[in-house]
């Protein structure tokens, strides 16, 4: 099932925005490569409710998010290339997400945890829990 971003809203998910960038990100359009900033993902159990990461242009945005303790965050590729979220201290590694996919992370524990992209260690970010 797809569902616009508009639906997301009306769900109630808690997302965090960049520049605004999530803005143009979905569709319901099936998941493919990403043209002129459109993209679009299955909507899981586990996407509801979490704070947004958006990957694209090679970055993640925002770069850092703050959450409480037992709240998700949910990666979403939205680039022409694929990716991945990586924790530098070994907490979670998604797998390589093509262009169109999502991955979720719950965060039990307060901390800083920050992360990388697999292929492109460019690419940092940080969840920042309390």
């Amino acid at each position: 099932m797809r569902i616009p971003w508009r639906a997301l809203l009306a769900l109630g998910a808690s997302i965090a925005l960049a520049g605004g960038a999530l803005a143009g990100c979905f569709s319901e359009r099936e998941a493919t490569a990403p043209a002129e900033g459109v993209c679009s993902f299955p909507i899981t159990e586990g996407v509801p409710g979490s704070t947004i990461v958006v990957i694209q242009d090679f970055a993640f945005g925002p770069g850092d998010v703050r959450i409480r303790a037992g709240e998700r965050v949910t990666w979403i590729n939205c680039d022409t290339d694929t990716h991945t979220s990586t924790s530098d201290g070994g907490v979670w590694a998604s797998p390589i997400l093509i262009p169109g996919e999502a991955f979720t992370q719950a965060f039990p524990t307060v901390g800083e945890f920050p992360y990388h992209c697999e292929p492109h260690p460019f690419m940092i970010g940080r969840v920042i829990v309390d």
